[in-house]
């Protein structure tokens, strides 16, 4: 599944920029995981950036910072038809 980093405000110290996420940045999921210190959340394991041991407890970075790959580029479209008329 390809995702967009919808937010990457509020980076706990822990983790190193190395292994943040980008807004902005299309990353592709290769797992999800329900988050088990916080409860109700599911998190992502991406393809281009992984958390290391360095940034425990971190593991995972949590599913309501991304939207749907797909979502977004209809989302695009619906706003060019309107803003152009199509």
């Amino acid at each position: 599944m390809r995702v967009v980093c919808i937010n990457d405000a509020n980076k706990p110290d822990k983790i190193p920029l190395s292994e943040w996420i980008k807004q902005g940045e299309t990353y592709t999921v290769v797992a999800v995981i329900k988050m088990g210190l916080q409860p109700g959340k599911f998190g992502y394991v991406l393809k281009e950036v992984q958390l290391s041991k360095a940034s425990f407890p971190y593991e995972y970075y949590s599913a309501d910072r991304f939207t749907d790959l797909e979502e977004t580029v209809e989302q695009n479209a619906e706003v060019l038809e309107e803003e152009f008329a199509l």
